[in-house]
């Protein structure tokens, strides 16, 4: 567990560093970046401001902090998911159901903060290109499920196929955030079964 100590006056506080990036994390995700005020983040975290500051820096510094975090999650669940899913065609289609399980809970409609963010953003902060390593890391999981889906298929057509998948997975998650139902998201990864079956 880590652990910061900020002491503005008096008696030293700690803080939980994960359970404040975590608060932190939701509230961008619910709010957004542009609607979250400086006294929001205070008092979501429960530090006083000149605390966060020392510790993350200004509000762009600490959201990259927070999409970094969330970045590494979200890869280590595509990860996970498509260790679950085996190979071939069939472990494409088990990635897709495990990723259509997450998506219909409560905290998966609400669609993805890399893509939340990239929409209102334009995909950058100063520093930290977060939408293009997003969609590069996300490449790179998914390449693997695909490779594994046809190993004989030519490298391109495999790159293809990825980008494809990639693509789609992200915009998927627009429409998970904008209210789509379980039927509706059931519908949408239905078209990408289809679509795996003619590989």
């Amino acid at each position: 567990m880590s652990t910061i100590a900020n002491a503005p006056t008096g008696r030293p506080r700690l803080f939980d560093e994960e359970e404040v990036l975590a608060a932190l994390t939701s509230m961008f995700w619910c709010q957004g970046y542009s609607k979250t005020s400086m006294a929001d983040i205070v008092e979501a975290s429960g530090m006083h401001k000149p605390s966060l500051y020392r510790t993350f820096g200004s509000k762009e510094e600490l959201f990259a902090i927070v999409l970094r975090r969330y970045l590494s999650e979200r890869i280590a669940m595509f990860t996970s998911m498509i260790e679950q899913a085996g190979p071939g065609i069939e472990g494409v289609h088990n990635f897709l159901s495990l990723f259509e399980a997450d998506a219909v809970t409560e905290r998966g409609r609400d669609g993805c903060l890399m893509v939340m963010a990239s929409n209102e953003l334009r995909g950058a902060l100063p520093g930290y290109e977060f939408s293009a390593d997003y969609r590069q890391q996300m490449g790179d999981c998914l390449h693997i499920l695909v490779a594994r889906a046809v190993p004989d298929a030519e490298d391109a057509l495999t790159q293809a196929r990825t980008d494809l998948l990639t693509t789609y997975l992200l915009g998927l998650q627009v429409v998970m955030r904008a209210g789509a139902d379980a039927d509706e998201i059931h519908q949408q990864l239905n078209a990408m079964h289809v679509t795996v079956d003619t590989w």
